[in-house]
């Protein structure tokens, strides 16, 4: 396909870069900024739009920066935004998921709250990584299967960066790596692409502490609480990331809701307890609603001296009770229709919304409007550095 000099714009959810095409279609092209005219090679054309790749930058944007981490030069695609200097990547967030809102919940001007952001470098206390043919463990190329082995991560933790190299897998496509850092243990679960265990698979060059099972646990510390984390569980990107969520949470609920003034507390795909367990007292009622048995074993370990009730049923199929406040923390895909029309048959005065996409968040707080809730706050979070990752605390009420 032929090339053609683009002017963009602005980046958009999942982190490309805008621009027009001189006949009028949008295109999207990974790897450019906003301001910067680019040599554009068109890999994909669409009646409305196309998706092209850099063939050459002719006009570079001042925020251009050479990525700092070695890997990204060799073709690891785990950090897409390396090129991008960090001190710009709160405001791009801060603009995609204001473009969201406006496009997808139809609020225009939205105010948003700037909230925390991670350091760039060195804390990611999880890794899910991919295992090439001579076992070396890596990140995959970009939009490709290829495996580029990465002997250190920019962004994980020193306690992971300091035996990766080490590792050797057979039988196993993958391994996820987890770290505490309050206790220096580290686990690994060895599995394939689709998430299941790989039988006889093995591994060598772990630290001595290390466990290896899908069971195995770490224990980390967030808000002065001590937390039990599976391997096979969920968990944020690293304890800094809980910290600033914990917050924002605690922040959007507020004392009357969090102390059970307002009624029970529903914590939606609760996972692990995070937030029963660092924002709710003791003897608050909380009904936990969570469809992993890992994170369902988890959360009874950490919420075992709480009030709690753990239901394992999908949110969308628990049948909903009357709370006070809701704190709903879906997956990528966000609560959906039919997550958003049980939340609103709990009838909570309070609810607090956890999305770590900004379309599907926008979205999400639109069907809450629809269904009587009113948006009080919106607050941007930036939990996963070198990448156009959002995490988004949005704050409702119910007359």
């Amino acid at each position: 396909m032929n090339n053609e000099q683009v002017r963009f714009e602005r980046l958009v959810a999942g982190g490309d870069a805008l621009g027009h095409l001189a006949d009028g279609r949008v295109v999207f092209v990974p790897g450019a900024l906003p301001g910067e005219l680019v040599d554009v090679q068109i890999t994909q054309a669409k009646k409305d739009f196309a998706r092209g790749e850099v063939a050459a930058i002719i006009e570079p944007s001042a925020h251009r920066v050479t990525p700092p981490c070695p890997n990204v030069e060799r073709g690891c695609g785990g950090c897409s935004w390396q090129h991008l200097d960090v001190s710009q990547h709160m405001d791009a967030k801060v603009q995609i998921v204001r473009e969201a809102l406006k496009r997808t919940a139809k609020i225009d001007d939205a105010d948003i709250i700037v909230g925390g952001q991670v350091a760039s470098a060195g804390t990611r206390t999880t890794v899910r990584m991919a295992v090439n043919a001579e076992g070396k463990l890596g990140f995959r190329r970009a939009n490709s299967h290829d495996v580029i082995d990465t002997p250190t991560c920019l962004i994980a933790h020193p306690m992971l960066n300091s035996f990766i190299a080490d590792v050797r897998v057979k039988g196993a496509t993958e391994v996820t790596l987890r770290c505490g850092v309050a206790t220096g243990e580290v686990g690994a679960w060895l599995h394939n692409e689709d998430g299941e265990e790989a039988p006889g698979a093995s591994i060598t060059g772990l630290p001595k502490n290390a466990e290896v099972s899908r069971m195995a646990v770490v224990h980390e510390h967030v808000h002065d609480v001590a937390l039990q984390v599976s391997m096979s569980a969920f968990f944020q990107a690293s304890p800094e990331a809980a910290e600033m969520l914990v917050s924002a949470v605690n922040d959007a609920a507020g004392e009357d809701a969090l102390t059970g003034q307002l009624g029970l507390v529903v914590d939606a795909y609760g996972g692990g307890g995070l937030f029963t367990a660092t924002l709710v007292d003791n003897d608050v009622p909380v009904t936990i609603v969570e469809s992993s048995p890992s994170a369902c074993a988890d959360a009874r370990r950490n919420l075992h001296e709480h009030a709690i009730n753990i239901q394992q049923i999908a949110f969308e199929q628990w049948s909903p009770q009357i709370a006070g406040l809701v704190i709903a923390d879906p997956a990528r895909n966000g609560l959906g229709a039919a997550g958003a029309e049980n939340l609103a048959l709990t009838e909570a005065r309070k609810v607090v919304l956890v999305s770590c996409d900004a379309v599907a968040g926008a979205r999400d707080i639109r069907l809450l409007m629809n269904a009587g809730y009113t948006c009080d706050s919106i607050t941007v979070l930036d939990l996963f550095p070198h990448t156009p990752h959002v995490e988004v605390v949005s704050a409702f009420t119910r007359n």
